[in-house]
């Protein structure tokens, strides 16, 4: 027996619909992504678990599911009612087994992330290339709702300059941390580097219309320079805008982003 899922020749036979469903089951009941906690709640005519965790395995590395066609409607239906001046976007990375590294970007509301588009590959390091998420921004940018103005939050693994151009071609405006030792140049000092910056704890200095970098210069962008009251561990964030103190507030959403990893990696 055959259903009909979607448009064009996306036929597929019952069995996998069922197959499909039992997992929702068993997500339900464990409450958490594992297949060996899913076999229990997985009918098979197998004797050993191993059955079950098997037929699970073939359902998921189907080549015929594409996951973001199916995510998104989704997604697009639970950003349309948007009703918020700005939606903040967090864009970092974490590594499963020093192996595999996640990119991912999502929004974030409410102390929550959101997943909007993500990228899995694999590599041993948690930095990567403007390359490799360059269009996973340009895939979310479908996703959003008009008339809303867009914020993304990096940490300092993201300041590539073609990534702060990309975004400019978006229409977003971005909150990036910056190295202590990057490259600032005034118009009315010269270049200077963030930790050469003299600050008491809890205080902060705005620089304004800089260039970046010495060798590739990019700008003009707008920084702060912040020391954290509590540690007096140096913050330097870059804004397409002029910097405020709520510049670091905004920036401080983007670790909204790892309580999502953490349920990941669990």
């Amino acid at each position: 027996m055959k259903i009909w899922l979607g448009q064009g020749d996306n036929w597929t036979h019952l069995t996998h619909l069922t197959t499909c469903l039992w997992m929702v089951v068993a997500l339900i009941h464990t409450g958490e992504v594992n297949l060996t906690k899913w076999a229990k709640y997985i009918p098979c005519r197998g004797q050993y678990a191993q059955s079950r965790q098997r037929r699970i395995r073939r359902w998921l590395g189907n080549p015929r599911i594409n996951v973001h066609r199916l995510y998104k409607p989704i997604i697009q239906a639970a950003l349309a009612s948007w009703e918020d001046e700005c939606l903040y976007l967090s864009l970092d990375t974490t590594q499963f087994w020093d192996e595999y590294c996640l990119i991912r970007l999502a929004v974030v509301h409410r102390g929550r992330a959101l997943p909007l588009s993500w990228r899995v590959l694999k590599h041993s390091s948690a930095t990567v290339a403007f390359r490799e998420y360059h269009e996973m921004l340009v895939q979310a940018a479908r996703y959003l709702p008009k008339a809303v103005k867009v914020i993304l939050l990096a940490d300092r693994g993201f300041i590539h300059t073609d990534a702060m151009s990309a975004l400019r071609c978006l229409g977003w405006h971005y909150r990036i941390r910056l190295k202590s030792n990057t490259w600032l140049w005034r118009s009315t000092g010269g270049w200077i580097q963030p930790n050469s910056v003299h600050l008491a704890c809890g205080e902060v200095r705005c620089f304004h219309t800089v260039k970046l970098h010495k060798q590739q210069w990019y700008g003009p962008v707008h920084v702060i320079v912040g020391r954290n009251p509590l540690n007096g561990e140096l913050w330097v964030v870059v804004s397409d805008e002029p910097t405020t103190l709520k510049t670091l507030q905004e920036y401080g959403l983007r670790f909204d982003i790892e309580e999502l990893f953490k349920d990941e990696q669990s």
